[in-house]
């Protein structure tokens, strides 16, 4: 018999043999134990960045609600208060908007952090004779840990520039954008 014949009766000879070595058993343990470990860490850090990022997302969300509808109003605008270079914190010292519409009628839009860091938004609409016509309040945002404003007058520039800080802070995530608002010419 050749040496090819000898290797194929002893590759091949081994038909009664049944199970593993103790070899390929701990083969295969490692490496299920590594697909284990890897697997657990993946889910880790899923279950541990998914409500961070859905905080610091509602953090930010609070911001841009708070910004669009401040943003909205003070480019209607005609007058704005405070209207001095100072800085303001609206927990304290409420922004106030107004402007007369076409028909003569008064809208004042007022916003305002309150204690439960709520920013709020009341409008009142008065006609000529300063009859209130309507009137409305509504939450914008919560979490508003900080909302300062200064409005400013360039020189030689009849439009005023408000520009607005908002922080919000939900749980342990804070969002912090600051807008710049063009009020529009008397």
């Amino acid at each position: 018999m050749s040496l090819s014949g000898h290797i194929k009766k002893a590759v091949f000879s081994c038909g009664d043999r049944r199970g593993f070595t103790l070899i390929e058993v701990l083969v295969a343990m490692a490496v299920g134990a590594i697909v284990v470990v890897g697997a657990s860490q993946v889910l880790q850090q899923v279950l541990f960045l998914v409500p961070k990022a859905e905080t610091s997302m509602l953090a930010m969300r609070q911001v841009q609600f708070a910004g669009h509808w401040i943003d909205r109003d003070g480019i209607q605008a005609q007058y704005i208060s405070p209207s001095d270079n100072l800085s303001h914190n609206l927990s304290t010292t409420p922004l106030v908007f107004s402007s007369v519409n076409w028909d003569s009628d008064n809208k004042t839009v007022t916003y305002s952090v309150d204690t439960n860091r709520n920013l709020q938004r009341q409008e009142i609409v008065k006609n000529k004779s300063a009859v209130i016509i309507s009137s409305s309040q509504m939450q914008v945002a919560d979490s508003i840990t900080s909302l300062t404003a200064i409005c400013k007058a360039p020189v030689g520039n009849v439009r005023k520039i408000l520009t607005i800080t908002i922080i919000a802070q939900v749980g342990g995530a804070s969002a912090t954008r600051t807008y710049q608002i063009q009020s529009r010419s008397l």
